[in-house]
């Protein structure tokens, strides 16, 4: 694993994945240098799982952490939610692919992905 891949906090606000840049206190994506455009729900689910990078992220931990225990509604929204965040993440010349989805498990945050 090579020094620039491995997710590292620069601060407590700010967490680094490959070509991947979550910065909390400015509530910004950018990946290679483009901010992305996210959605509340898309920017909870980019921090948990870049938080816990490398690991699989149980649906129910997802579940729990971004939409919360009071969450009603069709656990398929996970798929959509990581389906519409890897767009966003792959839309740049280069991108790498940093989520994996692990069946029956979760989902990762791989911080060597592949790359086209």
């Amino acid at each position: 694993m090579s020094e620039a891949a491995v997710p590292t906090t620069a601060s407590p606000n700010r967490l680094i994945g490959g070509d991947v840049v979550l910065d909390r206190a400015a509530h910004l994506v950018t990946v290679r240098g483009h901010a992305l455009s996210l959605a509340m729900q898309e920017f909870r689910l980019l921090d948990l799982l870049m938080a816990s990078a490398d690991r699989v992220v149980s649906s129910s931990t997802i579940l729990q952490e971004v939409w919360g225990s009071e969450f009603v509604g069709d656990p398929g929204t996970i798929a959509v939610h990581v389906l519409r965040l890897r767009k966003k993440l792959e839309k740049w010349p280069g991108a790498s692919r940093h989520l994996r989805t692990v069946r029956g498990l979760g989902y990762v945050f791989d911080t060597e992905p592949v790359i086209d």
